[in-house]
């Protein structure tokens, strides 16, 4: 039976009532709230408090998977008939450079790697377990600069896109600059299915919700800028798909060229249509299942499998909703518990053909 456990100063809780572990490409830290009612599973040791660094796993059979490093932010109890309630909340690693300021002396431009060794490994925050993942260092060429007050989130976020990457916490506390969907994938893709027909033994998703919106897409998109000897410069970028014409003009003060405005208007459309298809899928249990896709046990139906991650390809397939089917990304993931529902997680997916790569080597913010 898979159960979800904190790991924090030398002790283990688990056997919650209700819990919710949240994870998102989009959304920077992510976020984990645990509770359980009454107190007939035990008090609280008085060495679990706020401010600690703690560590979220999942066990299953025996094995123990790790899917958040942080700190446990708040402890909230409450005493009631059925006794004290406790809830705990917190975030992974990425919460603490969302909280922290750049130092005031730092006004200054500063490359992905300066920044990331002054404020990271460096500095306040060097005593957090963060590890670095590995970088391609001939990515790292832009540089930006750093205001007053901006968080170290913020910052980093900023450089790394200069140098045309993506930046998030991996589930065991490592810092990642590069691809988001350019990680380890399951042995054998999990493929979902919602049938109404003869198939339908093999369904193995609780709800699906597919959404379409292309209220935010634009069937062309310019870029204008003026580079720092006063050239004006202008980059257009088309899509044949859309059934009608929408234009949209954006004035950017980060391209300093003809090329670089021209990547940020291919990147601007590719990230209006990647956020206008979602695919919101609920299964049972927080894992894949281990055994074959044609099984009719339903997804992470407790079995020994790998807990889901943001950045894996699924596929989806359905007669029910066919302009659905496809091979979809993991963009978000929930892992809930709750007395209605037991352990369900929620899988927001994106389209696969709707991901525009990292540029490499972009300098998209003037050196």
């Amino acid at each position: 039976m898979e159960d979800i456990i904190l790991h924090i100063d030398g002790k283990r809780c688990m056997a919650w009532d209700e819990l919710t572990i949240d994870s998102d490409i989009g959304v920077p830290a992510d976020a984990f709230s645990l509770k359980w009612f009454g107190d007939s599973k035990g008090i609280l040791p008085t060495a679990i408090a706020e401010g600690k660094l703690c560590k979220v796993s999942i066990s299953n059979d025996g094995s123990d998977e790790v899917v958040l490093v942080g700190i446990l932010d708040s402890v909230n109890q409450s005493v009631g008939r059925g006794g004290i309630n406790t809830s705990l909340s917190g975030r992974d690693l990425a919460g603490q450079l969302i909280d922290c300021s750049a130092p005031i002396d730092s006004a200054r431009n500063l490359s992905l790697s300066q920044i990331v060794k002054r404020y990271v490994t460096g500095g306040d925050l060097a005593s957090l377990p963060i590890n670095v993942g590995t970088i391609a260092k001939d990515w790292l060429k832009g540089k930006t600069g750093v205001d007053q007050g901006e968080s170290i989130w913020d910052i980093i976020a900023s450089a790394a896109e200069a140098s045309g990457q993506y930046v998030w916490m991996s589930a065991d506390g490592e810092l990642m600059i590069g691809n988001p969907f350019n990680v380890p994938q399951p042995a054998t893709k999990p493929q979902l299915y919602l049938y109404s027909d003869d198939r339908r033994s093999q369904n193995n998703v609780l709800d699906v919700d597919y959404q379409a919106d292309i209220s935010n897409v634009y069937s062309s998109i310019t870029v204008v800028g003026q580079n720092d000897k006063g050239k004006n410069f202008k980059a257009k970028v088309t899509d044949t798909t859309l059934p009608f014409k929408r234009s949209k003009i954006i004035s950017s003060s980060r391209a300093d060229n003809q090329k670089e405005a021209e990547q940020y208007a291919q990147k601007a459309m590719q990230d209006a249509l990647l956020d206008a298809y979602e695919l919101a899928v609920s299964v049972s249990g927080w894992t894949t299942p281990s055994n074959s896709p044609q099984s009719s046990q339903q997804a992470g139906g407790g079995q020994k499998g790998e807990a889901w991650k943001t950045g894996w390809q699924v596929s989806f397939d359905s007669d029910v909703l066919p302009r659905a089917c496809g091979d979809w990304v993991i963009f978000g993931r929930t892992f809930e518990l709750s007395r209605a529902n037991g352990r369900t997680t929620e899988l927001r997916l994106k389209r696969k053909a709707n991901w525009m790569q990292p540029v490499k080597y972009a300098d998209l913010i003037k050196k």
